[in-house]
């Protein structure tokens, strides 16, 4: 039995984006990772943040709580068993923005299993946790420089190209393949080790494994 799910994320680098002439979904790295993190079989679909249903505003809810409310009532209207909502972390608290999300989903829990997705701090950190990923897709393990030892501790100015932000680490440590496929990303994600991201990336990358196991 093929178990749908629907995924919104913040942009074209992490879920992925619409190709608006074929209408079909280019698969960005976080669906890689949802493969990756279910036995199930699952046909996955992603939603732009913009194509959500507008709802009436709620005191309770604010920020990210409203998407994962937005993106449960698309769920339960098209008939969808799961809503992912993705998030960066950036430089906010993981438990504050999951426990946002949770609220958020907390309405359609009988009819919609609500996952959050939070890359601490965003989703290049998981990219850069799982070095035989690059031996699969690049050939050979990054060396210079190697991979960072805590990648949801790296944080740095985004404007700097020398610093830890995580956009900047993955550049460089890109920079050191000649060839590189188009899909590099994906690819990286795909070729990544659940077993890997959990030990290096225990805090946002565990709870998400741990919350897939909800597909039943």
């Amino acid at each position: 039995m093929t178990i749908k799910v629907i995924v919104c994320g913040e942009g074209s680098t992490d879920v992925g984006k619409r190709d608006y002439e074929t209408s079909q979904w280019i698969d960005g790295p976080a669906i890689a990772y949802i493969k990756n993190a279910s036995t199930k079989k699952l046909q996955i679909d992603g939603i732009e943040k913009n194509d959500l249903p507008k709802i009436q505003k709620v005191k309770s809810l604010k920020g990210h709580s409203v998407k994962a409310r937005k993106l449960g009532i698309y769920a339960m209207l098209h008939s969808y068993k799961v809503a992912i909502c993705y998030v960066d972390c950036d430089k906010n608290t993981f438990e504050d923005i999951y426990k946002d999300i949770t609220e958020g989903f907390s309405g359609y829990q009988n009819k919609v299993i609500g996952i959050p997705m939070i890359p601490k701090a965003m989703i290049e950190s998981w990219l850069v946790a799982d070095e035989n990923a690059f031996l699969r897709v690049f050939g050979k393990k990054p060396s210079k420089p190697y991979l960072p030892k805590e990648p949801e501790s790296l944080w740095g100015k985004k404007e700097d190209p020398n610093s830890n932000y995580p956009k900047n680490v993955l550049k460089r440590v890109v920079s050191q393949f000649n060839d590189k496929p188009e899909d590099w990303r994906y690819a990286l994600a795909r070729n990544s080790s659940s077993k890997t991201l959990s030990i290096k990336c225990p805090v946002s990358y565990g709870k998400f494994l741990c919350d897939m196991d909800k597909i039943k």
